[in-house]
């Protein structure tokens, strides 16, 4: 009897949904497809039971779902009660205070009932808001002062005057150019009025200055960043990259003449379809092959490993030069490196 009684009450619901819903045809114009009535009267009734049930982020996707989907006042009545379930005061009169202003000049008596239920919600959650009042000491008048809300710049000319929000805590950043910069977390009750003292010192005076939570990241190249590279730095890298570029060239080479020299020449005799030149040639290019492929590894490490190690090392720009260092050298005989000191 229970399971009959249910099932005929959520009927009975859907029922009463559809009159209401079906309705927002005449008041806006357009005919919602079946479909789309027939999804927001199931959201509507799934966000009603959840709402009841105290599962409230759930209840919100449902019902902004419905009223997206119908826009009409049982939907935004239903949301806007959700909101004030969940704490979100503001949004939730606001929500009330757009059901109120919806055109029903075709008389529905459904949008009627939601309207002036929407209007008495409104109503009573209006004293319930609380305010911030956020004043501001140390620039002098007429500076350029930034108030942030919880990420929301508050417009200068409203600062110091009672700006709403919902209950619980709040991140008050406040700076101005040529001070530094505050942030302060506060906590207001429903129906509070809370006044935000901020003292702002000078950016010189080293005091209070801390990262706006909501603020983008400096990047490294408005921190002054970069090192000084030194000339020779690009230099042995650029001799390093063409001694690899020989290195690897000429290993080729070395290879395929190793594989001739292994098919015709093996034991150090070349067959007979060699003549003595050009045994003495492939010999010429083995011995030339192998030794710039050596050659040309020698250099590219030592090049580029330099190269690498005046990167790391490389003072910061606008850093004082360093008293002592030294400068490598690659030249026909060798590698090797010079050493400087300012004393």
């Amino acid at each position: 009897m229970r399971h009959t009684q249910a099932r005929l009450g959520a009927t009975a619901t859907i029922v009463a949904l559809g009159l209401s819903l079906s309705g927002a045809a005449a008041a806006q114009g357009k005919q919602p497809s079946a479909a789309a009535k027939q999804t927001a009267r199931e959201l509507l009734v799934n966000c009603r039971e959840k709402l009841a049930a105290k599962k409230l982020p759930e209840a919100l996707k449902d019902c902004q779902g419905a009223h997206a989907i119908m826009g009409v006042p049982s939907t935004g009545l239903d949301l806007a009660r959700v909101q004030e379930a969940m704490g979100h005061l503001v949004e939730a009169r606001e929500i009330a205070l757009e059901v109120t202003r919806f055109d029903n000049s075709a008389g529905n008596a459904a949008f009627d009932t939601a309207m002036t239920e929407a209007e008495a919600l409104a109503q009573s959650l209006e004293p319930k808001i609380p305010s911030l009042v956020i004043n501001v000491n140390g620039p002098p008048s007429g500076a350029e002062i930034t108030v942030k809300v919880d990420a929301e710049v508050i417009p200068q000319a409203a600062v110091s005057l009672p700006y709403k929000v919902n209950p619980g805590e709040h991140t008050v950043v406040v700076s101005a150019a040529g001070f530094g910069q505050r942030a302060e977390k506060v906590q207001v009750a429903a129906g509070q009025t809370r006044a935000v003292d901020v003292t702002l010192s000078p950016a010189s005076g080293g005091g209070g200055d801390v990262v706006d939570p909501f603020g983008k990241p400096e990047s490294p190249a408005d921190e002054g960043g970069g090192r000084q590279i030194p000339v020779w730095a690009w230099i042995t890298g650029g001799v390093g990259l063409v001694g690899a570029g020989v290195a690897v060239g000429f290993g080729i080479d070395f290879s395929d003449a190793q594989k001739t020299v292994s098919r015709d020449c093996p034991g150090n005799a070349c067959n007979e379809n060699y003549t003595p030149a050009e045994a003495q040639a492939l010999q010429a290019r083995w011995n030339r092959s192998l030794g710039l492929t050596v050659a040309g590894s020698v250099v590219g490490a030592a090049g580029i490993g330099a190269a690498i190690f005046g990167i790391v090392t490389a003072p910061k720009k606008g850093a004082p030069a360093p008293s002592t260092g030294f400068v490598p050298w690659i030249g026909p005989s060798g590698v090797g490196a010079s050493a400087f000191g300012h004393f």
